[in-house]
């Protein structure tokens, strides 16, 4: 959680088990940061990653580094995204 998830309060940090801090500041930093992700998700060795809505759940380099290290995504594989990214690609798979 950032500092500005903390001080939010929100209900979903209240409910946690573990909160891991990350750096506050813009997604560059934190949610959109997918290395830092990975690395956090290494240091606390956990078995999945679910990296929630937008952000870096939307780049494919995160299910694609998970991976590489052994860690489950709970979301599309990086290929589906990559398609699905991609405008005319995404109309083909979806018109098929």
């Amino acid at each position: 959680a950032t500092p500005e998830d903390m001080r939010a309060n929100a209900e979903y940090i209240r409910m946690a088990d573990e909160i891991v801090d990350v750096p506050g500041g813009s997604n560059n930093n934190n949610y959109k940061n997918v290395r830092l992700i990975i690395e956090i998700a290494e240091r606390w060795r956990v078995d999945a990653v679910w990296a929630g809505w937008g952000h870096a759940s939307e780049d494919p380099l995160l299910p694609d580094g998970l991976d590489a290290a052994g860690i489950v995504f709970i979301g599309p594989s990086g290929p589906p995204m990559r398609a699905l990214g991609d405008k005319i690609g995404s109309t083909i798979i979806a018109q098929s």
